[in-house]
């Protein structure tokens, strides 16, 4: 029931369509608390071999909820139905842990959009996995993903203040985001432009043999072998609780970005890391269509949507990510597309609102 006493409208989801994962939550999730409109998703990560809510969805959740003084009900590790109905957003002060190495890059990602259509700044601290397979790193979110989704209106920053790579975590990421105008700006990423200059980054913590230095060598080595290109590296051990090690590139054009990360291996030598890192970033740049990354593709629908002010982006490769998101967006109301096939080259549209 509402306030007012008259029943409250949720919208069904099914969490098992799609990619059929954590994407669906964290998009629902920031949709409803922007929007205003509850949800029920069941089914929660039904395909997965350990299915329901893990420890980094129920963290999600909590940030959300706490973002906007959402209702919540089933909340907690394993649970495979959610019921969720958003308060107004706040601003303030929040801290969160995860409890495991679950990434939380992107409970920053479902919460920092929520917070950013408040009055005022708020601040974020999220422990957990910081560098984590398939999740966006630290470097991904501060360094990739800020930096694009400023140009819809929203504007963080994240700093590592300590390193969790995977499996034991532990790291923590201290986020501030401002309040946003709305509607902000269309975002056009149709085009990307010259290329301007490729970035690296490598970092190690408790590890022997230069570890950090060896990827970012054998990165610059091939990039200049193959398509005589110069890298500008960020090279540094940073503090954590465990050994581990990432690498990332990234490709600054006029208009468009693209990254691509790598995360250090036990019994893979760290100029593997770097070449097959550098041999990615490569075969993005032959697709001269392509004006972003497919990880970040699918990272902008939901800024777009909440910014107000829409967007459209090409990728060299239409995810199921994507696909999910979109379809997400639109049973809140966003009119949102993608076009391509799966697998190969395409794009999305985001509807202003």
């Amino acid at each position: 029931m509402s306030a007012s006493g008259l029943p409250v409208r949720l919208i069904p989801i099914d969490g098992a369509t799609g990619e059929g994962g954590g994407q669906i939550l964290r998009s629902a999730l920031t949709l409803s608390a922007v929007t205003g409109q509850g949800f029920e998703l069941g089914r929660i990560r039904a395909r997965r071999s350990r299915p329901g809510l893990r420890p980094q969805h129920v963290a999600a959740v909590r940030a959300v909820a706490m973002s906007c003084h959402a209702e919540v009900h089933g909340a907690f590790d394993g649970s495979p139905d959610l019921r969720f109905v958003p308060g107004r957003p706040t601003a303030g002060e929040f801290e969160f842990e995860i409890g495991t190495a679950g990434a939380a890059t992107l409970v920053l990602q479902a919460c920092l959009p929520v917070l950013a259509t408040g009055t005022e700044a708020s601040r974020v601290r999220v422990t957990g996995g910081t560098h984590v397979p398939r999740s966006p790193g630290h470097p991904f979110l501060e360094g990739h993903w800020t930096k694009v989704v400023e140009r819809t209106g929203l504007r963080a920053g994240v700093t590592l203040d300590r390193a969790g790579f995977y499996p034991r975590g532990e790291g923590q990421l201290s986020a501030r985001v401002l309040a946003s105008d709305r509607p902000g700006p269309r975002l056009d990423l149709s085009r990307r432009g010259a290329l301007v200059e490729v970035v690296g980054t490598s970092i190690e913590s408790r590890l022997k043999g230069d570890v950090a230095r060896r990827q970012s060598e054998a990165a610059r080595s091939l990039l200049w072998e193959r398509r005589r290109l110069e890298s500008r590296w960020s090279v540094e051990s940073v503090p954590a609780v465990s050994p581990g090690s990432y690498a990332q590139l990234e490709a600054v054009f006029e208009n468009g970005r693209a990254a691509f990360s790598m995360l250090g291996e036990r019994g893979v030598r760290a100029e593997v890391i770097g070449e097959r890192l550098a041999r990615r970033l490569l075969r993005f740049l032959e697709d001269e269509d392509a004006c972003v990354d497919p990880w970040l593709a699918d990272q902008l629908v939901i800024p777009m949507a909440v910014s107000g002010g829409g967007g459209r982006a090409v990728t060299s490769e239409v995810t199921r990510h994507l696909e999910t998101v979109v379809h997400v967006a639109g049973l809140f109301g966003v009119g949102a597309r993608t076009w391509g096939r799966r697998g190969g080259p395409g794009g999305f549209e985001v509807g202003a609102s």
